[in-house]
């Protein structure tokens, strides 16, 4: 008798090979579809290797799309940001470009849906705008070609970490739009600005004792809990229009043993403050953002973006922060997006395209 293992005759296959068997016929025309598809490949930061290869397939195989699709290296292990375009790249640039994410933040969480919702990593942050800008663009090929013809996607990696795609997209031969539409979620709402944000790290010093004794020591951990305080019992500037400044006290560390008074504590927040204070963890001044011409609803952004690492933002003439779902779920163990708002999006992507370009030229 015979033994053989049938893995040997019907290897299993890679993520990346079913992600590009997945991608082979082009994208589903659904928008829910294309996102469950999207959220079966698990993308956290640093890992995005298999869903760019999903999404240069599936662009590369779309005859309604006809875009020409670059895959712009961004480190290593198949690390890349996915830049496609009307025309070949380096000749004409697209003027508006739609741009969100692929990576996610760990771990993976698988998709789930029911009547109204999609559940899982990714579904409004940001796979969920990454689906609803395909369609978008998809929709503007079919119906409104000559639109079309200026308008790109650009999907980057490591934006849940260090910007390092957005930082990479930078030197895309001729990118340079005029007009970004940033998804993210926002729900449903256009935001007028995005929170500046200032990142330091604050270090006490105190002397070490032993906490029997208080005379022969100094506790590093009171000192700091003391300006702590007085952190949170501030009262930060309000603004009606672009909303409260916010503040997230992260990590506390500090101490080496139960009775030892702590001769050094630090607290790495998001306000400036009392004590030695690093810097080196940087930040951003906040970006005003465009609205659109048609009647819409807006909201603030309290959570960063790629936008600062562009270059060239403070050149554009537009720049707009819109997207279905709720940051408020987002990084968590139920994130979702709204099924309803999901396909909304993809007709409000196409009406702020039309918007714009139609403003701007005679097509």
């Amino acid at each position: 008798m015979v033994f053989f293992s049938l893995k040997a005759l019907y290897p299993t296959p890679t993520m990346a090979q079913s992600a590009r068997a997945m991608a082979a016929a082009a994208f589903p025309d659904d928008v829910v579809q294309l996102l469950k598809q999207l959220m079966s490949i698990p993308s956290n930061t640093g890992e995005e290797g298999d869903a760019v290869d999903y999404l240069v397939a599936g662009l590369h195989a779309d005859g309604c799309l006809h875009m020409f699709v670059h895959r712009q290296a961004v480190g290593e292990r198949g690390r890349a940001n996915v830049y496609a375009t009307r025309a070949p790249i380096g000749e004409r640039a697209p003027r508006l470009v739609f741009n969100s994410h692929i990576d996610t933040v760990p771990p993976h969480v698988d998709y789930r849906e029911d009547e109204e919702n999609v559940y899982g990593r990714g579904s409004c942050d940001a796979k969920g705008q990454v689906a609803a800008m395909i369609l978008a663009a998809r929709h503007l090929v079919r119906h409104r070609p000559a639109l079309a013809a200026d308008v790109g996607l650009l999907f980057v990696v490591g934006e849940e970490t260090d910007h390092a795609g957005m930082i990479k997209a930078n030197s895309l031969p001729g990118f340079a739009p005029e007009y970004l539409i940033v998804g993210e979620p926002t729900e449903m709402k256009f935001a007028t600005i995005q929170k500046g944000a200032c990142k330091v790290t604050l270090r006490v010093t105190g002397k070490a004792g032993h906490s029997g004794y208080p005379h022969s020591g100094e506790s590093a951990i009171h000192k700091l809990l003391e300006i702590l305080k007085d952190i949170t019992d501030e009262r930060w500037p309000r603004d009606e229009k672009h909303g409260d400044t916010t503040y997230n006290i992260g990590t506390i560390a500090g101490g080496q043993a139960l009775n030892a008074w702590a001769a050094k504590a630090e607290a790495s927040r998001i306000v400036a403050g009392r004590a030695e204070i690093d810097h080196s963890l940087g930040g951003n001044d906040p970006v005003l953002l465009s609205l659109p011409s048609f009647p819409h609803e807006t909201g603030q952004a309290s959570f960063n973006t790629d936008i600062p690492y562009y270059d060239k933002f403070k050149s554009l003439k537009g720049v707009y922060l819109f997207g279905a779902g709720s940051i408020t779920v987002a990084h968590g163990p139920r994130e979702f997006v709204p099924i309803a708002e999901l396909r909304a999006a993809v007709g409000k992507h196409v009406q702020l395209a039309e918007s714009i370009l139609i403003r701007e030229h005679d097509y």
